[in-house]
């Protein structure tokens, strides 16, 4: 009736004030089929730089006997490739939370500039509508799927049994079970929809909640990440500074710099779980073939309860070595210090889901919902053949729902879809050693301008120059400037 039509505007606003917050984070890593640079360590070749820890990104062409069911390697909402032979008999590779977690693993993208052409190009609707059939959040909620189809083909069943039904030719038949009293009294089976335009709002609330606090928890860990790749690029950076040039100094620098890209390593071993720990030990190794780790400290490390705390300690132990200024070895440590902090922020992220409760809340409203729906969509599909057209409605509803929350539950713990191997090996490894080795390269950083006598100064400053009110008006440094013709204008950017 009426009644029933006026709630469809409802339901469907409803649902994309759910499904807006995350519509964007949903479909972007679909656009990586062309990723430059491969989220996971690689697999082949390394090309060992002076510290051993710097391998070349590169995108895998094998995949792994676990991982065969998958696609390429980064690609998201991709159809196993049709070349390699899946057994289908192992349902959990193919779908629901066996493919679910299988999956996390392709999802750690690495945008360059080709991705955000692409990402951002006109094409992008047909596109995501074109692979909507091969989306793998579809593909993790196959039993979910498949029961809100049941239900909705149930709800069919029953109503033509009750109600009557209509056959091919299109005449109608009186319901089977018409001799028994009590189900002439019923009718048809069947709920109002306002109960679902009642409940709705409160089902996106909650839906919009769930969602944007797993995408802060993503955005906060991305963030931490970012500090993490800042700081011990500064411990590097500063060691060139202020580690004297000799070589000793220059070999206590090499093991404070292994051992800063093995605390990343180990901070990522720790985020990852136990089947990183062939990896992360395999990368301690080669740092020790450098010889700039010994294999009893790889040891002790592998022991460790806490992984990224003992490498920390390892790096402390290297800067403690050096025969450095006591405020210099400050600001190192501090800079140490500052990768602490980060390490317990990734710790809690990781060890605080969102509240049980509220999750748990969440997916029964949820499911409750999308069970009942049905038979609130039966008696608005009445112009359909036997109301048939509610089982696609439901199921194209429960996809878009359940998508929203599946979203939320597959960010919630953020660093399994991190590109932490492209950040521990290209952001932090590969420009540890450029720095190490650029600081031994005397040419490296001289770009003279001009001769070098035209841009020193006398020693012994005069004193800045001050007004009647006490205020500097110049430097010093700018007086002995003002002696040489032009030099100050041309050193502010002047002619």
């Amino acid at each position: 009736g009426s009644e029933e039509l006026a709630a469809v505007p409802s339901i469907a606003t409803a649902m994309l004030v759910a499904a807006w917050p995350l519509l964007q984070l949903a479909l972007m890593p679909s656009q990586a089929s062309t990723s430059v640079l491969h989220a996971r360590a690689p697999r082949g070749p390394v090309a060992p730089g002076r510290l051993g820890i710097l391998p070349i990104l590169m995108v895998e062409k094998e995949q792994s006997a676990n991982t065969g069911v998958l696609h390429q390697p980064f690609v998201d909402e991709k159809n196993p490739s049709s070349e390699k032979k899946i057994d289908r008999s192992n349902y959990k590779m193919l779908s629901g939370s066996g493919y679910a977690e299988e999956s996390r693993q392709y999802r750690r993208t690495v945008y360059m500039h080709d991705e955000w052409v692409k990402h951002r190009s006109s094409g992008r609707f047909i596109r995501n509508m074109r692979t909507l059939s091969e989306s793998g959040v579809g593909r993790a909620l196959g039993a979910e799927l498949a029961f809100i189809t049941a239900t909705a083909i149930f709800c069919v069943g029953i109503n033509m049994l009750i109600h009557g039904y209509q056959d091919f030719s299109g005449v109608a038949h009186p319901s089977p079970l018409a001799d028994f009293a009590f189900i002439r009294d019923i009718k048809q089976l069947s709920l109002p929809s306002f109960v679902f335009s009642i409940g709705m709002p409160a089902l996106s609330l909650l839906l919009v909640f769930r969602t944007n606090t797993a995408y802060s928890r993503w955005n906060e860990a991305r963030t931490l990440w970012g500090g993490v790749v800042n700081n011990c690029r500064n411990v590097v950076r500063q060691a060139n500074i202020y580690y004297p040039d000799t070589a000793a100094s220059e070999e206590l620098k090499d093991v404070l710099a292994a051992n800063t890209a093995a605390f990343a390593k180990a901070l990522r071993n720790f985020l990852r779980g136990p089947k990183d720990d062939k990896v992360f030990r395999a990368e301690l190794m080669e740092i020790v073939a450098a010889g700039l780790m010994k294999e009893s400290q790889v040891d002790a490390c592998m022991a460790a309860k806490n992984r990224p705390m003992f490498m920390l300690n390892a790096m402390s132990a290297a800067l403690r070595k050096v025969d450095i200024d006591s405020i210099d070895r400050s600001r190192i440590d501090s800079s140490i210090t500052t990768l602490v902090d980060l390490t317990g922020a990734c710790e809690r992220i990781f060890k605080s889901p969102v509240p049980l409760v509220y999750t748990r809340h969440t997916s029964r409203f949820l499911a409750f919902f999308l069970i009942f729906l049905p038979f609130g969509l039966w008696p608005i599909m009445g112009d359909s053949w036997n109301h048939w057209a509610t089982v696609p409605a439901s199921d194209v509803i429960a996809f878009f729902l359940l998508g929203i929350e599946e979203i939320g539950i597959q960010i919630e713990e953020p660093f399994s879809i991190l590109p932490l191997e492209a950040l521990c090996n290209g952001a932090i490894a590969a420009t540890i050693d450029e720095l190490v080795s650029a600081k031994r390269d005397p040419t490296a950083y001289n770009f003279p301008l001009k001769a070098e006598s035209d841009l020193q100064l006398p020693m012994g400053a005069p004193s800045p120059v001050q007004d009647m009110s006490g205020v500097v008006v110049s430097t010093g440094r700018e007086q002995q400037m003002l002696e040489k013709p032009g030099l100050l204008s041309r050193l502010r950017g002047g002619k």
